[in-house]
């Protein structure tokens, strides 16, 4: 089976579910019950189940569809970990291992939200993207509900693979042969060149996947390809990569020839999963510029979405920006209420997933406010911020001690 015309757009789906179900354990064993709402039914061996899940993931988006690879490993490897591409890669693997990509599995946040639902089998898809990181395979829905899937035991699970999330073989391995940007003279293995490494084929093919699900408290809310596609950044040669793979000048491999290789940090917002871990700054700039003034209108604040060829903030909807301003007296004690702007989408989970509302910073667009002082204040501190969640929703999650926001911005302007 050809996993791109599989695949498609792939995206990194997320479930929001508002209902608390049964807990899933983290390797439920083949004896287990299917998880709720599901069916369990009997394999039939590797290919009969190969069989029945591709066809099934032949009916559904590709939203819905895993990469179908990872069964055969490729000539010239032992195993698909990401740990046997660092014996050679190093600079890469380093890079990989503090990504958001490596976290896609182990990310408490995605494990606290799928742990509230028995049913995870459309986020499988894109966390863990090879068919051998999962546990269990849909062959079929029930009354076409996808939150009643017919489930087959993985016969060929790999639990140490699943632990990687989004790994080296997610993106490099199709059809058992390992594909990147060019044909490598000095590779231990052979590669096959794809124009997808060269494009925005295979960022987009993860990260455009808008859906709601009739009746259901959960959506799967990532815009960010169509968002690309609609601003100024195509026409002018710009892509995914541009920003979120920059450019150095270094072997691909320990010993091998300089050439131009793309960094494999995707820092995204830059919030660490864990406190003091992520990739550094320079992996990419914030995506927000923020300039403020303060003449005889009040302070007035200007942010530009400068930096994204997306919206801002884009993905997860639970995801925002705030731009704040805060006033100080001439001993440096606060004055006055602080100004506060919120920027991005909001949604309502019950009794169904619906959008209300969405302020989010087109690309290039600019936006001003203009904030009166109030009586005594001779400077004011203008901070910007990026915010995964809301502390209601990490309260619900029992996240409060996970790293949830970061200062982006911060500037001080005198009174004239």
């Amino acid at each position: 089976m050809n996993r791109r015309s599989a695949v498609g757009t792939l995206a990194l789906a997320l479930l929001l579910e508002v209902s608390a179900c049964g807990p899933w354990r983290s390797e439920p064993a083949p004896s287990e019950p299917a998880p709720t709402g599901a069916t369990h039914v009997p394999g039939k061996g590797l290919e009969g189940d190969l069989a029945d899940v591709r066809s099934f993931h032949a009916t559904r988006p590709p939203y819905e569809t895993p990469f179908d690879a990872g069964v055969v490993v490729p000539k010239g490897l032992t195993t698909l970990s990401a740990k046997e591409c660092g014996a050679c890669h190093i600079a890469i693997y380093e890079e990989w291992k503090v990504s958001t990509h490596a976290a896609a599995w182990t990310d408490r946040q995605y494990r606290a939200e799928i742990d509230k639902s028995g049913n995870r089998w459309l986020c499988l898809n894109c966390h863990t993207p090879l068919l051998v990181q999962q546990d269990f395979w849909p062959i079929g829905l029930d009354g076409d509900d996808v939150e009643r899937p017919r489930l087959v035991d993985n016969p060929v699970f790999d639990s140490a693979l699943r632990e990687e999330g989004i790994t080296c073989a997610a993106c490099h391995v199709v059809d058992g042969v390992i594909h990147g940007p060019g044909v490598a003279v000095d590779a231990p293995h052979a590669v096959q060149a794809d124009a997808n490494f060269t494009s925005e084929g295979l960022c987009v093919r993860c990260h455009q996947a808008a859906v709601t699900y009739p009746g259901k408290t959960f959506a799967c809310s990532f815009g960010t390809g169509e968002e690309w596609a609609a601003s100024p950044y195509p026409a002018e040669g710009k892509d995914c990569r541009t920003c979120h793979m920059p450019r150095t000048e270094r072997p691909v491999m320990a010993g091998g020839v300089v050439r131009t290789v793309g960094s494999h940090w995707w820092r995204g917002a830059g919030i660490p999963k864990e406190p003091g871990g992520g990739p550094p700054i320079e992996a990419n700039p914030p995506g927000l510029a923020l300039d403020a003034r303060w003449d005889a209108s009040g302070v007035v604040v200007i942010g530009t979405n400068a930096n994204a060829g997306h919206r801002l903030p884009t993905g997860d909807p639970e995801r925002f920006i705030l731009v704040e301003v805060h006033f100080k007296d001439a001993a440096g004690a606060a004055v006055g209420e602080p100004f506060s702007e919120r920027i991005g989408q909001k949604w309502e989970w019950w009794p169904v997933a619906k959008k209300l509302d969405d302020n989010r910073l087109a690309p290039r667009e600019s936006r001003t406010w203009t904030v009166p002082p109030p009586a005594g204040a001779v400077s004011a501190v203008i901070e910007a911020s990026s915010h995964r969640m809301t502390d209601e929703t990490a309260a619900f999650h029992h996240l409060d001690d996970y790293p949830r926001a970061l200062v982006t911005h911060a500037v001080t302007v005198q009174a004239p």
